[in-house]
């Protein structure tokens, strides 16, 4: 899992490095990125650690480039960074959220998620015995696509069913960004906003 995950990330990485690289701007560009010298490089780290503004014009081209190819990296620190401005949005505009709610569809443990591993059995008559939880791990780790489709099917049912569905009342917004553990599988934290609690 951790694999193919590390793998998709290099691939959105080099494609849109590939992407900046083709366009007209970088005639000039990279000659700015090849001026660039390991004193330059140690200037600008000095004045970002005593939170200053970067000067140099070559090292703030490749802050933005590396902000512009991480802002949508899964699990980037900057696409972490962009997910924490949209939530701080959303405490400023709705106010403090109401239900904070924490998802981990556990697919280790999940007779469901087998489905999605192609694997042939009676979810309505699942027997757990019948399928070891090293076995289970082991069949999930072959399939991480399977771990991919099941959390976010489960999410989305989640969400149009429970929270569209009028489970805490008329749903008035709700945000919640993906994060990876350790071990790859994505789980997320969704804050809801329902016209219920009359604060909408």
């Amino acid at each position: 899992m951790c694999l193919c995950y590390d793998l998709l990330r290099r691939r959105h990485s080099l494609s849109k490095s590939n992407l900046i690289a083709s366009r007209d701007s970088w005639s000039v560009t990279g000659p700015l990125l090849e001026s660039l010298t390991d004193e330059k490089l140690a200037k600008a780290a000095n004045e970002a650690t005593q939170h200053k503004h970067v000067t140099d014009a070559g090292v703030k081209k490749l802050l933005a480039m590396v902000s512009s190819i991480g802002g949508t990296t899964p699990g980037s620190e900057e696409k972490k960074s962009y997910e924490l401005v949209q939530l701080k949005s959303s405490v400023v505009y709705f106010g403090i959220p109401v239900i904070y709610l924490t998802f981990n569809p556990g697919d280790n443990s999940s007779p469901i998620a087998l489905l999605y591993a192609w694997e042939d059995i009676d979810v309505k008559s699942f027997s757990p015995q019948l399928y070891a939880v090293g076995e289970r791990l082991n069949t999930m780790l072959a399939n991480p696509l399977a771990v991919v489709e099941y959390f976010h099917r489960t999410i989305n049912t989640v969400i149009q069913a429970l929270l569209k569905g009028g489970m805490f009342g008329e749903l008035v917004h709700h945000y919640g960004p993906i994060e990876y553990l350790d071990r790859g599988p994505p789980h997320t934290h969704l804050v809801v906003y329902p016209s219920k609690y009359g604060l909408f």
